[in-house]
């Protein structure tokens, strides 16, 4: 996995646009997680997003809307 251009939507809020589970199998939905790293993997761009109860999970940029 290579870490790419990470200032760009780190730090930045996002909200999901259909239900996820997180790593600990919990559905999510309605929170607004933030986003923690840009990565690509096997040439798919992901964003690490972290929930406010510190739990992460990864997402396709199609996946959630960031906040300006």
């Amino acid at each position: 996995m290579e870490t790419i251009n990470p200032e760009s939507l780190v730090g930045r809020h996002c909200r999901l646009l259909r239900a996820v589970r997180d790593n600990e199998g919990r559905n999510r939905f309605t929170e607004q997680p933030l986003i923690v790293r840009e990565i690509d993997n096997l040439g798919r761009h992901m964003l690490l997003v972290q929930f406010d109860d510190g739990s992460t999970t990864f997402l396709f940029p199609t996946e959630v809307i960031v906040h300006n």
